[in-house]
């Protein structure tokens, strides 16, 4: 092979090279972009966050739940798609008119957030944003994990969960459920956890010969050895909220103290 065949192969391998890189930043830019503006740009999306309040043994208010809504054609509100896809950004601006309606006492507020969105590197902003505009509410973000997450980068989401708790966040897993393969998910996480939920509706049992891997009291033991609180949602009835008192689960949340509510329909009335 000849010096100038030789370089003209390495001339293609480059040119080669270069091309890939050029199509694959311009793939990554516009799926980027795509995503930002499912919701972001795009006004045919109502979005809202209601709120939901979390009571004490004693019934009494200890916190509020942020719960983001999509309004249908039919004027009802249900829990949208692809919150993943929702930048930081347009969070802080519907948050805005929430946080008008809340009380200004030092009780916990959550929001739960996505994978992308608190390895995001607007999440240290965001937190610290809405501590300032909470107070002396505390703050706690939570996430919900499910067969769809995939922790591409372990490290990166734990790292930003621990500087955020530098300020004082608080870090909670909603909606842990009744496998065997819902702890394994989440047990790496335990070490920086300060809040686990449980809902009523995955626990509960039509037949009685139904085998659960993990049961309330299972996830009771967990948190106490973790030091972590627990706190049981989907309380419906007093049969529920009597099974908190007997496990000694202090923060409770359901439809039995109250349903989500519209920030701006509570301003209104």
């Amino acid at each position: 092979m000849s010096l100038l065949e030789l370089e003209r192969i390495l001339l293609g391998i480059v040119i080669l090279t270069i091309l890939f890189f050029v199509i694959t930043i311009a793939v990554t830019y516009w799926n980027s972009r795509k995503s930002s503006n499912n919701y972001l740009e795009n006004k045919e999306f109502k979005l809202r966050y209601f709120i939901q309040k979390q009571v004490d043994y004693q019934d009494k208010t200890i916190g509020y739940e942020c719960l983001l809504r999509q309004q249908n054609a039919d004027g009802s509100w249900s829990l949208p798609d692809n919150l993943d896809s929702l930048p930081l950004q347009r969070v802080v601006f519907l948050l805005e008119d929430t946080f008008k309606s809340l009380p200004a006492e030092p009780i916990t507020l959550s929001i739960n957030l996505e994978y992308n969105q608190i390895i995001s590197p607007e999440f240290q902003y965001f937190v610290r944003w809405a501590i300032s505009k909470i107070e002396p509410m505390n703050l706690s973000i939570e996430y919900t994990p499910g067969k769809n997450n995939h922790f591409k980068n372990r490290y990166l989401f734990e790292k930003r969960i621990r500087e955020a708790q530098n300020y004082n966040m608080q870090f909670g897993i909603d909606n842990v459920g009744s496998n065997l393969q819902n702890l394994k998910e989440i047990e790496w996480m335990l070490p920086f956890v300060d809040n686990l939920k449980c809902s009523m509706r995955d626990f509960r049992k039509d037949d009685p010969n139904v085998w659960l891997d993990l049961n309330l009291q299972s996830w009771n033991r967990i948190s106490q050895e973790n030091n972590i609180n627990l706190i049981l949602m989907g309380i419906e009835n007093e049969d529920d909220e009597a099974l908190a008192e007997q496990l000694n689960i202090k923060t409770r949340q359901g439809y039995l103290f109250g349903h989500p509510e519209n920030p701006e329909r509570t301003e209104k009335q």
